[in-house]
């Protein structure tokens, strides 16, 4: 009954990828149906870098010592296994993944003969769609015949491989989503949408038919389209990146807020706006509810039917979407956008893609409190009360630098990795928000700044970066810390 995280995976194992400078180093591998992805630590699982197989355009053992390369869209991957049996091991399991990811022409081939009059005659289905038996063509029905989407960047009449069948369906491109519909009764009838964050890639696919074929990978389904001519195929594969490519970078500056991140934060970020990235816009932003109907009566997880006439929904109060019950198990946790806004410390039920997420960026200070929303400080005292001491410990922690005692590595101890709170009065973590509501965040920063004012009060070298002051110019010695006693 327990999860398995390594469901899926082909092959895991350990490999040494060799730098730009010659230099080999060791990474986690996970080889999946569809991509090889490189970790710099098993167990926290940072992914550093993502091959995706369906680019790979060769793969050879270059050495008897286990050295072997792939090649990327041009990029070579040069990769060292532990002994030339394992290396071959590897080899043999991506040529399987590339196999079935890449479905090759079957050698029997079925003649089609056309009619007399030269146009393909079409099926009627089930849904009232005119269908295609055959591969479509030139003789298929191309002109739209209902006005574009408000929010489109591009919409027109695409095929879709529907069990082997063509039928065609109105796409519609905006910013945000791609959206299918489907014509019944001379109505556009919204049959299906996928977020352009679920978009993993879109390719050409020739296998199919031709170059005015493509197929839109997502996270959910694999669409296989056809376009009207090769122009408009590659069209619509440009627009897509683009449209991908922009939501990437601002859902990445989004997320820091205007703030600067090191280089962990930034890994951590990259993975999860490629995993999650939708979920990034609620972090600070409270959602809003848009009701089943914008979701197609479909669970925002697994696409699920949910209403009221099959699984009952569960709203998500962090993202205000709507999942079924295998998605949503009513885990409860307080909501980081509801308490810098309204300062609400209440939990309420969360989705599992809600909750992994929250767990992948716990640690990392995403949250620039300033740039959100300066007033709580002013609104809510203990608001007020936390920001003072965040300062008090920032000013002693430019003391404990520049200390040579090694203050600093015990004071680090103290921190548990939570150096941001020396650099940066304003930055926030998830697992800060969850301590401020729980109301422990407050005792742990007065414990940290009476160790490190114990400190400079009994260091010589402290001591002597002391002041005193400048209008009565009395003996005593005088620190920016001291809020109490001192005005700087």
């Amino acid at each position: 009954g327990l999860s398995n995280p390594f469901r899926g995976l082909l092959k895991l194992g350990s490999l040494e990828r060799r730098g730009a400078m010659g230099i080999w180093k060791e990474f986690s591998c996970e080889l999946s149906p569809l991509e090889l992805r490189l970790f710099l630590d098993h167990e926290d699982r940072i992914c550093v870098e993502t091959y995706s197989l369906l680019r790979c355009e060769s793969l050879a053992l270059t050495h008897s010592d286990g050295r072997f390369e792939l090649v990327f869209l041009g990029k070579k991957l040069s990769l060292r296994a532990p002994s030339r049996d394992e290396a071959e091991d590897w080899l043999d399991r991506i040529r399987e993944a590339l196999h079935k990811c890449r479905p090759q022409l079957e050698d029997e081939w079925e003649t089609l003969e056309c009619p007399e009059d030269g146009e393909a005659q079409p099926v009627q289905g089930d849904s009232g769609a005119a269908q295609h038996t055959d591969i479509p063509g030139s003789s298929l029905d191309w002109a739209p015949v209902h006005d574009p989407e408000l929010d489109a960047i591009k919409e027109a009449v695409l095929y879709v491989d529907v069990d082997k069948t063509w039928v065609p369906f109105i796409f519609s491109l905006s910013l945000e989503t791609l959206k299918c519909f489907k014509i019944k009764n001379n109505d556009k009838i919204l049959s299906n949408s996928y977020g352009i964050e679920t978009i993993q890639d879109i390719l050409p696919d020739t296998s199919l038919g031709g170059p005015a074929f493509f197929k839109v990978i997502t996270s959910k389904a694999v669409l296989k389209l056809q376009a009207e001519s090769a122009e408009e195929a590659a069209s619509w594969r440009e627009l897509v990146r683009e449209v991908l490519m922009s939501y990437l970078e601002s859902a990445e500056e989004a997320l820091t807020l205007g703030g600067s991140l090191d280089g962990h934060s930034q890994v951590v970020l990259k993975s999860i706006v490629k995993e999650n990235g939708f979920l990034l816009q609620y972090l600070v932003a409270i959602p809003m509810e848009k009701g089943l109907d914008s979701q197609s009566f479909i669970c925002a997880g697994c696409s699920r039917q949910i209403g009221f006439s099959f699984t009952k929904p569960k709203l998500c109060a962090f993202s205000g979407l709507y999942y079924c019950d295998s998605c949503h198990r009513d885990e409860e946790t307080v909501i980081p956008s509801r308490l810098i806004h309204n300062w609400d410390l209440t939990k309420r039920g969360v989705c599992k893609q809600a909750l992994k997420f929250l767990t992948q960026i716990r640690n990392q200070p995403l949250i620039d409190l300033k740039l959100v929303n300066g007033s709580l400080y002013e609104h809510v005292e203990r608001m007020g009360r936390i920001l003072r001491s965040r300062e008090q410990l920032k000013l002693l922690g430019d003391y404990l630098i520049m200390c040579r005692s090694g203050a600093l590595k015990e004071l680090s101890k103290r921190l548990d990795h939570r150096h941001y709170l020396l650099e940066c009065p304003h930055k926030y973590s998830v697992a800060d928000l969850r301590q401020i509501a729980d109301g422990v965040f407050e005792t742990f920063l007065q414990s940290l700044i009476q160790f490190a004012s114990h400190h400079v009060y009994s260091c010589d070298l402290c001591t002597q970066r002391g002041f005193i002051c400048q209008i009565c110019n009395s003996s005593d010695i005088i620190f920016p810390f001291e809020f109490d006693t001192t005005t700087r």
